[in-house]
């Protein structure tokens, strides 16, 4: 019985270390429109802070660019029109080739709200903890199936 909950318990923390489950506010998202504002980094490192913008960011921000680039051509008549904030979400660890910004990064919130952690070569990510948790579970449970 044991090795049985421990196996389904497993299997439910893999699930939720691949993003496949929005158990505890996990989402894994990919950002595109990358900006590291790093200049430092040699080709294959890691960067601690990068800017991205989602697929709904991307919308909201071209939406809101459009908007603007309207309204200012009645500026002349109505006045300057206030611009909302174009909304960017931060990212830790995406990795970087030395020159250019990645076109895209994929990374895993843990928490709503929380930061967002790249699924980085070089570093193991909040994503890969449940995974490897998980899948340790689930192999000590099976064998304690299969020991009985």
């Amino acid at each position: 019985m044991g090795g049985a909950l421990l196996f389904a318990l497993g299997l439910g923390v893999v699930v939720t270390g691949t993003g496949l489950s929005g158990a505890l506010g996990m989402r894994v998202e990919t950002f595109g429109r990358i900006d590291c504002h790093d200049t430092r980094t040699e080709k294959g490192q890691t960067v601690w802070h990068c800017f991205g913008e989602s697929a709904a960011q991307q919308r909201a921000n071209d939406a809101e660019r459009d908007l603007v680039a309207r309204e200012m051509l009645r500026a002349h008549v109505d006045g300057v029109p206030r611009s909302e904030e174009i909304s960017r979400s931060r990212i830790l660890f995406a990795d970087h080739d030395g020159r250019n910004d990645p076109a895209t990064v994929t990374a895993t919130q843990v928490f709503d709200g929380g930061r967002w952690y790249a699924h980085s070569s070089t570093v193991v990510g909040y994503g890969m903890i449940p995974l490897l948790v998980g899948a340790g579970t689930a192999a000590w449970g099976g064998y304690r199936l299969r020991k009985r």
